[in-house]
């Protein structure tokens, strides 16, 4: 594990998210400076303090790097919707080297009326657990963790739901409706996110005359290009996952009340 592995993988994190290259070009994605005679937007990628945690057998046996990100732009409203997709393009990092998450983040003006907003987070090298390692136990076993849901959501009857990245489970329902209703859940891209959980309780409203159709945005899910649900008072929890094959898709890890 080296520094090199870590720039490495900091930029292919920013420049391989769609979210963020859709509103700054990968090639204004640069480490340590930007040239003053560039257009904004542009981004800049340094190293903040570097940390080190001794263990019995090193010294520096785990070392967390700390990357700070500086988006350069015309506007507050141009900084901050390219600052909101940065950090999203953090949280969705899946390393098998590091551990990603958000340490800072801040929006100033300068003299200069340039619009500056910036992200630090910390990527911590993954060298697991050892023998010698004293271990914490986390306190979700005391009850302290809590998924982060969304609750109460109707759903319109042709109207489309896009999951957040950052949200665990959703409790979604129909209005009072008559006749036939339809609403589709967008699911982000199985093959970028390996591992990541959804879960979903529908209300008594969803039947056979009104369905949840569940939509890979790439990918597929269950085998199929789509995944409908028309049983009410049921759940299912889904995951992103990649079968021997090498197809990414999402597929069904648990359910209540999805079949007769």
């Amino acid at each position: 594990m080296s520094m090199r592995t870590l720039l490495s993988e900091v930029r292919t994190a920013l420049t391989s998210y769609s979210g963020l290259t859709a509103l700054i070009p990968a090639s204004k994605i640069t480490f340590a400076r930007r040239p003053q005679r560039d257009q904004m937007p542009g981004l800049t990628v340094t190293l903040g303090n570097v940390e080190y945690e001794p263990v019995t057998q090193s010294y520096a046996a785990s070392t967390t790097y700390r990357v700070d990100i500086t988006i350069f732009a015309k506007s507050a409203d141009q900084a901050t919707e390219i600052h909101d997709q940065v950090k999203l393009a953090m949280l969705a990092v899946n390393s098998s080297n590091f551990l990603v998450r958000i340490f800072d983040e801040r929006y100033f003006v300068d003299v200069d009326n340039n619009h500056q907003a910036y992200v630090s987070c910390t990527w911590e090298m993954a060298v697991g657990v050892s023998a010698n390692t004293t271990t914490l136990i986390s306190p979700a076993f005391k009850g302290d963790d809590r998924m982060k849901f969304k609750s109460n959501l109707t759903m319109a009857n042709g109207g489309t739901t896009t999951l957040d990245l950052d949200t665990h489970g959703y409790s979604l329902d129909f209005p009072t409706h008559n006749g036939a209703a339809s609403h589709t859940v967008v699911l982000p891209p199985a093959i970028d996110y390996m591992g990541k959980m959804y879960t979903f309780i529908f209300g008594s409203r969803v039947d056979n005359n009104s369905v949840v159709v569940f939509d890979p945005s790439l990918g597929r899910i269950e085998g199929g290009n789509t995944y409908t649900v028309n049983r009410g008072l049921s759940s299912m929890t889904i995951v992103a996952v990649e079968s021997p094959s090498g197809v990414q898709q999402w597929r069904i890890m648990g359910y209540k009340g999805l079949h007769d």
